[in-house]
């Protein structure tokens, strides 16, 4: 028996999945500061959208991963000039997958605070790097983006920006405020929150413009 799942199925998949971590993140972060224990035998840690090495870090990890595997099958399918932009991207996506893993970026923080001695809103200055990175790749895909199908475009875009106000834009907010005011406290958390739901929206909707991109190359669309 032969079970496909539709681009719908998965975005309405993984709907459910980032509801339930953000449901589990509100409740853990509520119960820490309301009771003022900041492990809850571990459950903070394990739950929370903003920790490393949990629950939700390894859903997102995934979701990347998964990412990848459909923009290598486009890239396969494609037959055209922009093949090899297909696989760049699947590249980009299995280091951004295993930046999720291992914590690439938050290893150059220091390197690059004290490079460029960022503060304020460049305090977490990873974003430095990774901002100009993000800003070439637009720059060398902006062909590629054009010559997609409209709806195709739209959710690539719409993706992108989710994505990268969520961990570029909210991780400068939240590096900026750490800075004053620390990470232990309710205000922190909401800026984490933010930005690591706009994160995994950003991944679900560009999961669902592949999948619809493939399912419509699959009926002989987008000819």
């Amino acid at each position: 028996m032969e079970v496909r799942l539709s681009a719908g199925d998965i975005a309405r998949f993984t709907a459910y999945l980032i509801a339930g971590f953000l449901a589990a993140h509100v409740l853990v972060q509520s119960a820490r500061f309301a009771s003022g224990n900041d492990s809850l035998f571990g459950l903070v840690t394990m739950f929370s959208l903003g920790s490393d090495r949990n629950f939700p870090t390894f859903y997102s990890a995934l979701a990347i991963c998964l990412c990848a595997v459909l923009l290598a099958v486009a890239g396969h399918a494609s037959r055209q000039r922009y093949t090899w932009h297909w696989y760049g991207l699947a590249l980009v996506f299995l280091f951004l997958a295993s930046d999720e893993i291992l914590e690439i970026h938050e290893r150059t923080i220091e390197p690059m605070r004290g490079l460029f001695n960022a503060t304020g809103l460049l305090y977490y200055a990873w974003v430095v790097p990774y901002g100009l990175a993000a800003l070439l790749l637009a720059i060398i895909y902006l062909r590629f983006l054009l010559h997609l199908p409209g709806r195709t475009r739209s959710l690539f875009i719409s993706a992108g920006l989710l994505f990268v106000i969520g961990a570029l834009g909210f991780e400068m907010l939240g590096g900026w405020y750490s800075e004053m005011h620390g990470n232990r406290n309710v205000v922190y958390v909401l800026y984490q929150t933010v930005e690591e739901l706009l994160e995994m929206t950003g991944i679900a909707v560009f999961l669902y413009a592949l999948a619809d991109y493939l399912q419509n190359l699959d009926k002989g669309g987008w000819v």
